[in-house]
């Protein structure tokens, strides 16, 4: 064994997407974290894999100030077209149509760009935040010690395989996000449960040239014997194709060993007629098996945890594999940054898995569904119906809740100790556990706009936003919360403000300046901004002559909304939080 034990508050096993996030993500807040992968991703070929964020992947991103340099390379759709005999239909991918028609984002759109790209600029940002990726370096055990008098419980052995040495790294957390075969699952002991079906895909990335309408955007073509064709535009001018290769299919070419890169091509050619398809150059195809699969717990003893497909598979039949294992990502990293930091109490790390698993649970099921419609079959809760399975389908996919939840924007958590219900629920229509819409503010004196989800970085702090109306009606109210919060026993006194609270106030006004307007100084130190169109205090239900306080999470879901006279119930609150 080689050297001294690495000491790392996290260590990160698997370097894609999922991986590199989370450790960017401890990085900035301020953690030390060690991320090792068994491949150099340095020198990998740009191969298929994920290609599509949604709305809410692309807003979370964004608060991680990550959004803008993915679609500098990738590929914006705003709509969606689905074809039967050559002919627009409806059907297909509705969650992708029409975009524009999205209320309270302003991602109104879907990004496409194959995932080592996405991979290239998660590793930009961590050298930016001087975090090394350890390459070619692969887990082979770990064990806790609770006991350990440095701090630092769990031991974990792993192999440099350009050295064939062994080497250790002493840590607070462990977390796999080391794909469907994860080391960290097998090793930690978590069952994996779940079921395969007889279907077969095949994906491809491909240039190619078209007489199909509207070939850069996202559509979907129906098709007599290969399914419901994909057709998605990704990076640098190549498409991503999928079809159903049926049993038929695969009798035809003698088993899957006879499906060659030509097969594939062959049968995209006659899956995509009437259209015209010419393929200028194939870069990356596969024909993979569908399942789906979710681990037992995402979490054991609060130590050792599992994000992306190291904790669920399934289809890529509504794009849901990259943009879970995001939110996996986010969910986590905050809460571990605070715990790392002892800021935070075990609570929030163990409402990891009791938050993520029922959403990841709810995304398993939908695919079940989807992958059988797609298939031409029929899913069990549809039995005994006499349409066409493609018409099935899209009648799921036009359904209000799958469409928000494909889109990421209608996930939303249970109430917990960070989700708190609110003492008194009027005095917002925002419920706590859904995501915070964004809206458009503006500054003070120059009036330009700003969005919400701007102010709201995820700097792994609570965004305590001060609605504070219109001060006409609620001066009284917000001079009454500012000597609150300069009280001794205000929560701000009880925890480190500075490191774990962001304050900003929104007024239903505009004038000259904060003081003039409010009565009050900006509160917490924060920012104050103009709503005087009343756009987010009616998009958040909040009534303009009486005001409200309400908690943002970190990740940008709402924790906790009191009234402007109920301030100090945010003592109870982050008492369940914070240390």
């Amino acid at each position: 064994m080689s050297g001294f034990p690495v000491r790392a508050d996290a260590v990160i096993i698997g370097g894609g997407p999922i991986g590199s996030l989370i450790a960017y993500q401890l990085a900035r807040f301020g953690c030390n974290p060690y991320l090792m992968e068994q491949d150099d991703k340095k020198i990998m070929p740009c191969y298929g894999r994920a290609t599509t964020m949604w709305p809410r992947t692309i807003e979370i991103l964004d608060q991680l100030d990550l959004a803008e340099r993915l679609m500098q390379i990738g590929v914006v759709t705003r709509n969606a077209l689905h074809f039967r005999d050559g002919r627009r239909s409806t059907g297909g991918f509705m969650f992708g149509s029409r975009m524009d028609k999205l209320g309270d984002t302003f991602y109104k759109f879907s990004l496409h760009l194959r995932q080592r790209l996405t991979e290239e600029q998660f590793a930009e940002a961590l050298e930016e935040n001087d975090v090394e990726q350890h390459m070619r370096r692969r887990i082979e055990g770990f064990t806790i010690d609770e006991n350990a008098q440095d701090g630092y419980p769990i031991t974990v052995r792993g192999r440099d395989l350009e050295k064939d040495e062994v080497f250790e790294v002493k840590t607070k957390y462990l977390v796999g996000a080391d794909g469907g075969k994860s080391t960290v699952r097998s090793l930690a002991g978590i069952p994996f449960n779940g079921e395969r079906t007889t279907h077969r895909w095949i994906r491809m990335d491909a240039r190619v040239k078209t007489n199909m309408p509207n070939h850069r955007c996202l559509n979907s073509i129906d098709s007599e014997f290969h399914g419901q064709i994909l057709w998605c535009p990704i990076d640098n001018g190549f498409t991503r194709i999928g079809y159903v290769f049926s049993q038929v299919l695969l009798e035809k070419y003698g088993g899957i060993e006879g499906v060659t890169q030509e097969v594939a091509v062959k049968e995209a050619i006659q899956a995509l007629q009437p259209f015209e398809v010419e393929f200028l150059e194939v870069d990356w195809f596969t024909i993979y098996g569908i399942g789906q699969a979710i681990a037992e717990t995402f979490c054991v003893k609060d130590r050792v945890f599992l994000a992306g497909d190291a904790c669920h598979t399934h289809s890529s039949g509504s794009a849901q594999g990259l943009n879970t294992g995001v939110h996996d990502a986010v969910n986590l990293s905050w809460k571990l940054a605070l715990n790392i930091l002892n800021l935070g109490k075990k609570s929030l790390i163990e409402s990891y898995s009791q938050e993520r698993k029922p959403s990841v649970q709810q995304v398993i099921d939908n695919d079940k569904v989807i992958s059988m419609l797609i298939s031409g079959q029929y899913p069990p809760r549809f039995e005994g119906r006499k349409e066409h399975p493609r018409d099935i389908l899209t009648e799921w996919y036009t359904d209000v809740n799958v469409l928000l939840f494909t889109l990421g924007l209608g996930i939303s958590y249970p109430t917990n100790t960070i989700n708190s219900a609110s003492s008194d629920p009027s005095a917002a229509t925002i419920v706590p556990g859904e995501r915070g819409p964004d809206v458009y503010l503006s500054t003070i004196g120059t009036g330009d706009p700003i969005r919400l989800h701007q102010v709201l970085k995820n700097e792994a702090k609570f965004h305590i936003v001060v609605f504070a109306g219109n001060p006409a009606f609620t001066r009284a109210a917000l001079a009454a919360l500012h000597t609150a919060l300069a009280a001794p026993t205000s929560f701000r006194r009880t925890f480190p403000a500075r490191r774990v609270f962001r304050f900003t106030t929104l007024a239903a006004v505009a004038g000259n300046g904060a003081a003039d307007v409010l009565g009050v100084p900006g509160f917490g130190g924060g920012r104050v901004y103009w709503d005087a169109e009343g756009r987010a205090h009616g998009m958040y239900g909040v009534d303009e002559a009486r005001g409200a306080v309400i908690v943002f999470r970190p990740d940008g879901w709402v924790g906790c909304v009191v009234a402007l006279e109920d301030v100090q119930e945010l003592w109870a609150y982050f008492t369940q939080l914070l240390v």
